[in-house]
């Protein structure tokens, strides 16, 4: 026996060799039947069939629930919520307190707007540092700077709990500098004197 043939003999009784090549061959044949399926699957037929019955799917469980079926995180009811606006008939009529507030800071009177404070407003504007004194000293500054209160305008109230209201105005001052509108929120309690006082410019 010559040395080639006895090399061959033992490569093709070599246990790992065979393993390694068993193992090829049925990695291969996977291949192939999975390239086959996928040929399959993708026929162009088979995808236009495919995509018709996708959209006659969607089609009627939009029609029976409403909602699309690719779409689960929706509510079934997709009714936007809706407002209720109160019309302006049946506000409730301007508060007498607040307006008068509204005239005395007209007016420059730091007297007559602490006068419809309630006890623990005064007490709330005093700590701080909004006292009577400290609102008229505002209020003259205001005045020296030719800043002039020309109207008074109404929004609307609302009923809150413990019988308080809540009032919103729209106060118009004049300056040098043009015209400017402050809103204010009034609330009020059930003594008819104003609680709480709120107001951006």
């Amino acid at each position: 026996m010559t040395l080639e043939a006895f090399s061959d003999r033992s490569r093709s009784h070599n246990p790992l060799l065979l393993a390694v090549r068993f193992l090829l061959y049925w990695v291969i044949r996977a291949l192939v039947v999975l390239f086959r399926w996928i040929r399959f699957l993708f026929r162009p037929a088979l995808v236009r069939y495919g995509l018709l019955i996708v959209l006659v799917a969607g089609a009627v469980a939009w029609k029976s629930l409403g909602t699309p079926a690719f779409l689960p995180w929706l509510p079934s009811d997709s009714t936007p919520g809706t407002l209720v606006s109160t019309s302006a008939t049946t506000q409730p009529p301007p508060a007498p307190v607040v307006e008068r507030y509204l005239q005395a800071q007209a007016n420059f009177d730091a007297k007559g707007m602490w006068d419809t404070m309630s006890d623990p407003l005064k007490q709330r504007m005093t700590l701080a540092n909004n006292s009577e004194t400290q609102i008229q000293n505002a209020l003259d500054s205001a005045r020296q700077l030719q800043r002039n209160y020309t109207a008074i305008t109404y929004i609307g109230g609302h009923a809150l709990g413990s019988n308080q209201m809540v009032y919103f105005y729209v106060l118009t001052m004049k300056s040098p500098t043009g015209t400017s509108q402050i809103p204010y929120t009034f609330v009020v309690d059930q003594n008819g004197k104003i609680s709480n006082i709120q107001w951006s410019m």
